[in-house]
């Protein structure tokens, strides 16, 4: 009953969205050309909202229902919705031109904070998306070792490219999905994060293994933390056999400090790819580190290693919001240690409430980072593997239309926690998960 109820409710509230998605996907794949913004709905009947305004910690769909934002545009928007400094940075430069093709000093006022900011980031390059990032960062990487094999993390999301996409939501074993080779094929190997068996592997392909690629924190991969002891020893292992050790900071990247998550760690990587937070919620992507490992890219260079940017690399208005998104990050210390405290008491609540009542949902994150998962049956602590084989994907869909129909809007569970929710939209967000989890764990579906 609750399930029929929940996907009436949330129809009857949203017509124009309904008849939006029938003409989406008359013309998109899908619906869509980003998988995971359908939110599994399909599934169980539903469709997707669609929004057209956005404020603070808010959004508002087509049918002007008002949700709490805890998906902030991929974890992109740590200041909240449309900031008023922002918008007007940006209705200023957009009266110079929005699109120039050439160099502008905008790149460089950008670049010169971020290094100057970290002290494993020497010099860098922009290109438009994390996707890319990663895949001219692997590309460095083997250039700079003229070595071929590459160990990523299960779960580990970095980007749709073909370099790098093994091991990523379902598909396990070193099988890629269509159109790609296998992992053998594309010299990928994969391992499970605070694990010892990746050291085995270095091991074994030491003269072989041009990088180690993971994130601080699995983003796309659930909200699984790497331990900081796991990454010291990574961290002396690549460095005793000349591997490359690359952190992809895209989501962990100024989230819960004005700087890269590795100088809380006190673990230094060879290279880090970011984004998101460092474009200001515009389209950003960057590889920086080493001198010696970036300078391969120079055109100044006989044989230089490829990395072409993009016909918006270094878009302005990127760079501009970017930049002085980090301004105010910089001056923002007391709001970081009020989203990590709000973050890692939600987190904890909602974790001891699924764990004592035996519910098939987990907790999983870090601080402002909070992901919520939907299982087949209630396992204490489960691993990684266990989540992908237990994943249950019409209660995670009906988890998230429960949140929507409650004014929430999230994505895999809930997302993060912007310096523009206050302590009341926290109160708000976990009241809506209490109501929530039974009715959901409980539900049958046809």
């Amino acid at each position: 009953m609750f399930v029929k109820d929940e996907i009436n409710f949330y129809q009857k509230r949203r017509p124009k969205s309904r008849e939006i998605w029938q003409k989406a996907i008359s013309v998109l794949p899908g619906g869509i050309s980003h998988n995971i913004r359908t939110f599994g709905l399909p599934l169980i009947g539903a469709f997707p909202i669609f929004i057209n305004s956005a404020s603070g910690p808010y959004l508002k769909d087509i049918d002007d229902n008002k949700y709490i934002d805890c998906w902030n545009g991929h974890f992109a928007m740590i200041l909240g919705h449309n900031p008023p400094e922002i918008q007007k940075l940006l209705k200023k430069y957009l009266t110079y031109g929005w699109h120039f093709g050439m160099i502008t000093e905008y790149q460089i006022n950008l670049a010169e904070t971020i290094i100057k900011g970290n002290p494993g980031i020497e010099k860098m390059r922009f290109c438009v998306s994390g996707t890319e990032a990663t895949m001219y960062a692997s590309r460095l990487a083997r250039a700079f070792t003229k070595r071929k094999l590459i160990a990523k993390a299960q779960m580990g999301w970095h980007g749709a490219n073909d370099t790098l996409y093994y091991d990523v939501g379902g598909i396990f074993n070193g099988e890629g999905p269509p159109g790609l080779p296998n992992a053998k094929e594309a010299g990928i190997v994969t391992f499970a994060i605070n694990n010892d068996h990746i050291f085995d592997i270095i091991e074994k392909n030491r003269d072989n293994l041009a990088a180690i690629i993971l994130e601080p924190i699995l983003g796309g991969g659930g909200g699984f933390p790497v331990e900081k002891e796991f990454l010291k020893r990574l961290r002396e292992e690549t460095e005793r056999y000349g591997i490359l050790l690359i952190f992809d900071e895209i989501i962990t990247g100024y989230r819960f400090t004005n700087a890269l998550f590795q100088n809380v760690l006190n673990v230094i990587p060879d290279l880090t790819t970011m984004g998101k937070i460092i474009g200001g919620g515009l389209p950003i992507g960057a590889i920086g580190g080493q001198t010696e490992i970036i300078e391969q890219s120079s055109p100044e260079v006989e044989n230089q290693v490829l990395i072409g940017g993009g016909t918006f690399s270094g878009y302005p208005l990127s760079m501009v919001a970017g930049l002085k998104t980090l301004e105010i990050l910089k001056d923002s210390h007391q709001q970081y240690e009020r989203i990590n405290q709000e973050g890692d008491k939600l987190l904890n609540n909602i974790y001891q409430l699924f764990n004592d009542e035996k519910l098939p949902i987990v907790a999983k994150g870090y601080k402002s980072i909070i992901k919520l998962h939907t299982l087949t049956k209630w396992i204490e602590n489960p691993s990684i593997q266990e989540m992908i084989k237990f994943k249950d994907k019409k209660r995670q869909a009906l988890l998230q239309l429960s949140l929507f129909n409650r004014n929430v809007s999230g994505m895999q569970g809930l997302g993060s926690i912007s310096m523009a929710h206050t302590h009341a939209h926290i109160v708000k967000i976990q009241e809506v998960v209490e109501e929530i989890a039974h009715p959901v764990s409980q539900s049958k579906f046809d």
